[in-house]
């Protein structure tokens, strides 16, 4: 029988998925080629930051979901305490973020907005480093298709890297280059829970 909480991640990053896919059909004034997605929380139609705000939220449930059920199977070997230590601290952080907007693309920078910038840059940094780990929790094909999105992750968080230093490219790419990052990290998380339910 599948465990409750694996089929609660893949009900919640499905939801994630859906989500997001709304944000870009009412973005509420945010342009999705160069606004970073963390400014539809603060986009001008209230209901783009209703559907931001839901959104994070199912991120931060579905973390928590796996994140605890990776602890609780002993099955899964000793390393899935670590990894359902940083997935916890993972959906932590994004249930926090919304209580930390982000300053709007344009707008001044505020204290407020360079935290957002700073949880941002860790919440990236944990999705990315936990696609791996939870890769070698899972069977193939899942444990393949993984490895596929770990190194499609590396490249897009490089690629935003380098879009978010250079200016020309802000304008053009960011928008873009992040919610492809996004779409990366949740995907890779519904594959894992999609398989470890299945067992």
């Amino acid at each position: 029988m599948a465990d409750p909480l694996f089929v609660l991640a893949v009900v919640l990053f499905s939801a994630r998925l859906l989500l997001l896919f709304l944000l870009q059909l009412l973005p509420g004034g945010v342009d999705p080629v160069r606004d970073p997605v963390s400014d539809y929380a603060v986009a001008d139609a209230a209901r783009t930051r209703v559907l931001a705000t839901t959104a994070s939220w199912a991120a931060a449930m579905a973390w928590i979901a796996l994140g605890s059920a990776v602890v609780l199977h002993t099955d899964l070997g000793d390393a899935r305490a670590g990894l359902g230590f940083w997935l916890l601290a993972l959906g932590l952080l994004l249930a926090a973020m919304p209580l930390v907007p982000t300053d709007r693309t344009g707008s001044q920078t505020t204290l407020r907005g360079r935290v957002h910038l700073l949880a941002a840059v860790l919440w990236f940094t944990l999705a990315y480093s936990t696609i791996g780990p939870l890769g070698r929790l899972v069977r193939d094909p899942a444990g393949q298709i993984l490895s596929v999105l770990d190194v499609a992750a590396g490249l897009t968080l490089a690629a935003l890297v380098i879009a978010l230093v250079l200016r020309p490219l802000r304008n053009c790419a960011f928008g873009i280059v992040e919610r492809v990052f996004i779409l990366v990290v949740t995907v890779a998380p519904l594959v894992a829970s999609i398989d470890l339910a299945s067992r």
